[in-house]
């Protein structure tokens, strides 16, 4: 098995060069760059009215009051290039912690800990699947990824250099005596990986248990709309290791696994 740092780095590289060429061409709204699986993109009648859409469409000073109806605990980041509502969750978005793995006393730093507002309410909607599969506490490579220096004062990014995409990579799950005790779900181990199968819905191949439960997680949350994207390491080999979960602002479009 790679070292976690190594795997860290070379998911970072690897992601990084997808994400700078999308950028360049921005965010399609009727065409989709989709890598090897075209067919997994599907664009939608009513596709104002999911919930990726819809946050997606939000103003930043809407969202920070949506924040607040919902009660998710935020600090505002002062600059983050790229980002229209750059925020902080220390105590996470309805009820999970959604947090890198960088020490207690960096994360208040440290930019992979920075996200946008709406994918924040994304987030939160997504707490309610994994609550009901007594998940608590998601460890992400990164959220935001600061982009170069030359990057154009106001411009607005997407994925990663506009803060609205994670690569979650292990969900904790509690276990008895209040929830003291837990249990890692790790998605390089557990997803059982099978490069081009369908994770979801006819054709999806059988899987072991703890890849059964990862892979009910996924399902559930593209049944609910919540995110545009979402790319499984059955997708391609840079996401070998993690799940990138992401709001992508005005398209129609969504790439569910």
């Amino acid at each position: 098995m790679m070292p976690p740092g190594r795997a860290r780095g070379l998911a970072f590289a690897l992601a990084g060069l997808i994400a700078s060429s999308a950028e360049a061409k921005g965010p399609p709204r009727r065409t989709a760059r989709v890598g090897a699986h075209p067919g997994r993109v599907t664009f939608l009648s009513d596709w104002e009215t999911r919930p990726s859409a819809r946050y997606g469409a939000m103003t930043a000073d809407a969202c920070l009051a949506e924040l607040g109806r919902r009660a998710i605990e935020f600090t505002r980041v002062e600059k983050a290039p790229g980002v229209l509502a750059p925020v902080r969750i220390p105590k996470g978005a309805g009820g999970v912690i959604y947090r890198t793995d960088a020490a207690p006393a960096a994360r208040p730093t440290n930019p992979f800990d920075v996200f946008d507002c709406r994918l924040v309410l994304a987030l939160s909607d997504f707490s309610k699947i994994l609550q009901a599969h007594d998940i608590d506490e998601v460890l992400v490579f990164s959220a935001w990824r600061p982009p170069s220096k030359s990057w154009p004062d106001g411009k607005l990014g997407t994925r990663h250099p506009g803060g609205l995409a994670i690569d979650a990579y292990r969900f904790g799950k509690k276990l008895g005596d209040g929830g003291a005790k837990k249990t890692w779900l790790t998605v390089q181990t557990d997803f059982g990986r099978k490069l081009g199968a369908r994770v979801c819905g006819p054709g999806a191949p059988p899987a072991a248990r703890e890849a059964r439960e990862l892979r009910s997680i996924l399902c559930e949350a593209a049944d609910a709309r919540i995110f545009t994207a979402m790319l499984t390491p059955n997708y391609d080999r840079a996401h070998f290791n993690h799940f990138h979960l992401e709001v992508t602002p005005g398209v129609e479009w969504v790439l569910l696994p």
